[in-house]
């Protein structure tokens, strides 16, 4: 009896722990620059206890392939995209769901570039609300 509850209880930890989500890392091994054309813009869970996430859907303009791209928490980036602009990220390709999601590591919109993680994939976030973004004109 002993043993049927220690194989039951093994097998609902590891469905449990299975059925968590993957967290994604930067790989700055897999860095990608995209430029294309803003075609969805959502603002959404992406990791647990912590808030939304502005995610993009970017259309390359060279192929026509869409990319989310995962900018960084809603609080910390302040600036209003529209559907139809144009976008250029750099950032790390990884795959989510058979879905090209790339983590963007900087963001450049209307001539303003945006460091969102630093050159090692960290990002800029870190320490909360009161840490200084850091930004360059092009």
């Amino acid at each position: 009896m002993k043993r049927a509850v220690l194989v039951l209880c093994l097998v609902a930890m590891a469905g449990s722990v299975s059925a968590q989500p993957s967290k994604l890392f930067y790989n700055i091994d897999r860095e990608v620059t995209i430029k294309g054309l803003i075609r969805d813009i959502v603002m959404e869970p992406r990791y647990e206890n912590t808030a939304p996430f502005l995610v993009i859907g970017l259309e390359e303009k060279t192929s026509g392939k869409l990319y989310m791209v995962e900018i960084s928490p809603a609080w910390f980036f302040d600036r209003d995209f529209h559907k139809g602009e144009s976008l250029q990220v750099t950032g790390s390709l990884s795959n989510r769901a058979d879905q090209a999601l790339v983590i963007a590591r900087l963001v450049t919109w209307q001539g303003e570039m945006t460091a969102v993680r630093d050159k090692h994939g960290f990002p800029n976030w870190r320490g909360g609300r009161g840490r200084q973004r850091r930004r360059r004109k092009r």
